[in-house]
């Protein structure tokens, strides 16, 4: 006989083991089977919370303890920017923090963090099958899902009442069912590692030779996400619990190429080291042996996310811009909302108009967020002046919507996707507006020879966001900031004379 189960979970990492570990906590009778087809979970690539995903993890999950001992503590964002090589890292126009940042997020090593909610789940009674692989598997409708798994030698067969698909960006589901959308207007790629002996940014040789450099900044710049900010690219630099470096590129296929190289840790490491901090960061650093990756084609989407017996989560629904470090918000909103819809699905509730609705806003929230936050932004990321408009109104909407929505006590914090809404859609349309009006100047400033005019000797240290109508003076902040940009874009002429560092190279590298 095959057994049956009422969930089935394809994917055992953070998306997978916590919509498991939701749903069995919450009705204990459910039988909650979680497929892995990995003994043990691989290095992935290093990354960030931001102030969402970090609340899901320690308001939701109740993961602090495994995330005060295992993991390192965020002190928020900064981004570097540079017009030449040349240039001393201490004159890099930077942008972040002055103190700690005011609620928690987190530098993670994903494999521990997947471990830490896989054996949540299993406390709580799931079944675990591991390593498993997927042979086949027939939807045939909630109820009617059939499922071929190898364990070893041995095929089995089980019926499952609802599949959940948490395989990221495999997306079994979302490809067999011919959803799955490359996002082709945002034809960003990635190549990352893992780097030994970087240069500490708060260490004893900083404060030696550069005391002027080390001491405005009261937070710690080593254990923030520091970002290198190019034109068409962004680097990143995040540290990782135990000395080792989480190091990417990030870039957009039609603006910027890749130099060539002996190996891609090698093109990554060079690369990133025509940057100032970059260099000064990496000097000594020493690439991890078979811990380089890469990937193309990085933002995709699905066109659905809920069926008949199905659903998607995390990754697998889609996958934006790692730039915001937001890739843990979407693992919050799809695992909540699938929680809460299966939940009712098991209390006897017809469900097919709160699955038709959770379709549609998340299709309106996931294109809401690209063309408001991401849509056309390489152009601009390599500007800082340009970037600081951003900054503020990225961030300040940010904590003024999905960061309020996330620490309030709503019930439906998580399920209510926060750009769904009327609300969320009139920010939207503000964003939409911001983002391309700022991508249409980072071109101009391109063939004028003026991109990055402003690169050098700035420092914006911010005194920390909060959630809610606090964070209102950064986004007005922001809009007087625009303005002025707007102005100056006016009386912008086009000729490429003037600028001799990275305005002309970047004009050269578009072409």
């Amino acid at each position: 006989m095959e057994p049956t189960y009422d969930v089935v979970v394809i994917g055992g990492a953070i998306a997978g083991a916590s919509t498991a570990f939701l749903l069995k906590r919450k009705t204990p009778s459910l039988r909650v089977l979680i497929l892995e087809k990995a003994a043990e979970f691989d290095r992935k690539v290093g990354e960030s919370t931001s102030e969402v995903g970090a609340c899901f993890l320690t308001r939701v999950l109740n993961l602090s303890n495994h995330l005060g001992h295992e993991q390192i503590t965020k002190s928020g964002l900064r981004m570097w920017f540079y017009q030449k090589s040349e240039d001393c890292y201490t004159r890099c126009a930077e942008i972040g923090p002055k103190h700690q940042t005011r609620l928690p997020a987190f530098q993670l090593d994903r494999s521990k963090l997947d471990e830490a909610i896989l054996s949540k789940a299993l406390h709580v009674g799931c079944q675990l099958w591991r390593p498993a692989k997927v042979q086949d598997l027939d939807l045939g409708g909630e109820g009617n899902n059939q499922i071929q798994v190898r364990i070893g030698d041995e095929d089995r067969r089980i019926s499952a009442r609802w599949v959940i698909d948490a395989t990221g960006r495999n997306a079994i589901l979302s490809r067999k069912l011919k959803l799955f959308r490359p996002l082709e207007t945002h034809p960003i790629n990635a190549v990352w590692a893992r780097f030994q002996k970087t240069t500490d940014l708060d260490g004893p040789e900083i404060w030696e030779s550069a005391p002027g450099f080390a001491e405005p900044c009261w937070a710690m710049r080593q254990w923030a996400t520091n970002h290198l900010m190019g034109y068409g690219w962004w680097g990143w630099l995040i540290p990782l619990k135990g000395g080792d470096c989480s190091v990417g590129l990030v870039y957009d296929s039609r603006i910027f190429e890749l130099p060539p190289g002996p190996n891609l840790g090698a093109r990554l490491k060079s690369h990133l080291m025509s940057h100032p901090v970059g260099k000064k960061s990496l000097c000594d650093a020493e690439c991890i042996e078979k811990d380089v990756h890469a990937r193309s084609n990085l933002a995709f989407s699905a066109s659905q996310t809920m069926g008949d017996g199905w659903v998607l989560v995390g990754d697998a629904a889609g996958f934006l811009d790692p730039l915001y470090s937001q890739g843990f918000d979407f693992i919050s909103y799809t695992c909540y909302a699938a929680f809460e819809i299966l939940t009712d699905a098991f209390a006897g509730k017809d469900i097919t108009a709160t699955r038709d609705r959770y379709n549609h806003l998340y299709q309106k929230q996931f294109h809401t967020w690209f063309e408001s936050v991401y849509k056309d932004k390489y152009y601009y990321l390599g500007d800082a002046e340009l970037m600081t408009v951003a900054f503020y109104l990225d961030i300040g909407a940010y904590f003024i919507g999905p960061v309020r929505q996330a620490y309030s006590n709503h019930p439906h914090r998580y399920s209510e996707l926060p750009y769904g809404g009327p609300i969320g859609q009139m920010f939207g349309r503000l964003m939409r507006c911001y983002n391309a009006r700022l991508a249409a100047i980072g071109k101009r400033r391109i063939a004028a020879g003026t991109y990055g005019l402003h690169n050098l000797d700035s420092r914006l240290f911010l005194p920390g966001f909060a959630p809610g109508p606090a964070s209102l003076p950064f986004l007005l902040r922001g809009l007087r900031k625009w303005m002025t940009v707007e102005r100056k874009n006016f009386f912008l002429r086009s000729s490429s004379d003037s600028m001799p560092g990275i305005g002309r190279r970047a004009s050269l590298a578009g072409s």
